[in-house]
């Protein structure tokens, strides 16, 4: 299994959905999925595009094995709503400092993240 099709089958797996469901949702042929996993076929570069905004992922993690894996968790209610606030971040270069940071700010609501990110633009200009 290609590397694309590899992430492909790890995104139906983390946001618990069946390629039946993805196919319905974009169109996609159900027997594409089935030729992908054989490895007798390939994904072409539209049906790549098609997936990563159906998975809120960029087309590069598609097609790079070697692209961190920011994920969005997709539901049917998260496609309809707009919302990618359940992102994952696993495999990336964040030591395990970094990884808190990023949990703890998605934690605060939306008027404290900004608060925070003015404050934090403010102290770095200060430095300059």
């Amino acid at each position: 299994m290609s590397g694309s099709v590899q992430k492909i089958f790890e995104l139906l797996k983390q946001n618990h959905l069946t390629a039946k469901q993805v196919s319905q949702d974009t169109g996609i042929s159900a027997s594409n999925f089935t030729e992908w996993k054989k490895g007798r076929n390939e994904p072409g570069i539209q049906t790549i595009k098609i997936l990563a905004d159906y998975f809120n992922v960029s087309a590069d993690y598609l097609l790079d094995p070697d692209t961190c894996d920011v994920v969005s968790s997709v539901s049917n209610n998260n496609i309809q709503n707009g919302n990618n606030n359940n992102i994952a971040i696993n495999n990336c270069d964040y030591d395990i400092n970094e990884k808190k940071l990023i949990e703890k700010f998605r934690e605060l609501d939306y008027e404290e993240q900004i608060k925070l990110m003015a404050e934090v633009i403010d102290r770095a200009k200060e430095k300059k």
